[in-house]
């Protein structure tokens, strides 16, 4: 049942390189947009070496041609502080044994994409939760900092890429006054822009990889004019060249755009 999910690397990797999800990525340097192209071409993407097996040796994938290893991982705003399921991802693992019970996969042994939605019956707030959001980014993103070590010895001059898939959808807004915000109410809020959050940009800053792409396909939101707009779904990071302006924000006046 794998193959039906995003808990394969793997599939990340193929779901990032599919036409039908056309990123937006802004190459800093030549490095940048090889490593880039390398990942998001079919043809260039034969290079890589597929090591996620536990049997191998991490980290996820490497590329002996052009001298780059990296790391898969991902994170939501819906898991706990300490990584345990949250109410829909936990109705979502049921759904999946349900349908590896049914008959559905070998009668349509095609199959190539299935999506569960599946209902949590929670709160917005707390369906979707920026303190969630920005601790799991962090808490993945530090977990795989202290195995980094270990990724150098395997692979010795190898430079090491962190590629993080992000599963939240929609963006948050900071509110300028604490206090719930109901639906149908209009708001001036200032965006997210989750790149520059000084908080996960020094995350970031301490992992330990020298170079970070941001993969967050679900970002789009729509205005009150009733425009749908979205950010950048791609951001890469060249961490020996990270000088830029962050932005701060307060968790406790963090709303999400799918209230």
């Amino acid at each position: 049942m794998r193959k039906y999910t995003f808990d394969n690397e793997k599939n990340i990797i193929s779901y990032f390189r599919d036409i039908k999800h056309k990123v937006l990525a802004y190459p800093q340097s030549d490095e940048i947009s090889q490593i880039f192209q390398s990942i998001s071409d079919e043809k260039l993407w034969q290079s890589w070496i597929d090591s996620s097996s536990k049997a191998d040796l991490p980290p996820d994938f490497f590329n002996p041609e052009l001298k780059f290893m990296m790391e898969v991982m991902m994170f939501d705003d819906r898991a706990t502080i300490d990584g345990r399921k949250h109410a829909t991802k936990k109705r979502e693992s049921e759904m999946l044994r349900e349908l590896k019970d049914s008959v559905l996969e070998s009668d349509f042994f095609n199959l190539k994409d299935i999506f569960i939605l599946a209902d949590s019956k929670l709160s917005t707030d707390d369906d979707h939760n920026f303190t969630r959001f920005r601790g799991n980014f962090n808490r993945v993103i530090m977990k795989h900092a202290n195995k980094v070590k270990r990724y150098r010895q395997n692979h010795p001059d190898y430079k090491l890429v962190f590629f993080i898939f992000d599963e939240s959808s929609g963006i948050y807004f900071e509110n300028p006054e604490t206090g719930n915000v109901k639906f149908g109410n209009t708001t001036l809020s200032r965006p997210h822009f989750y790149w520059c959050d000084n908080v996960m940009v020094e995350s970031i800053k301490k992992s330990g990889a020298d170079y970070v792409i941001w993969f967050k396909p679900y970002n789009s939101f729509k205005t009150n004019s009733g425009i749908i707009d979205d950010f950048p779904k791609v951001i890469i990071y060249e961490l020996n060249k990270m000088k830029f302006k962050t932005e701060t924000y307060h968790e406790n006046r963090m709303i999400s755009s799918e209230m």
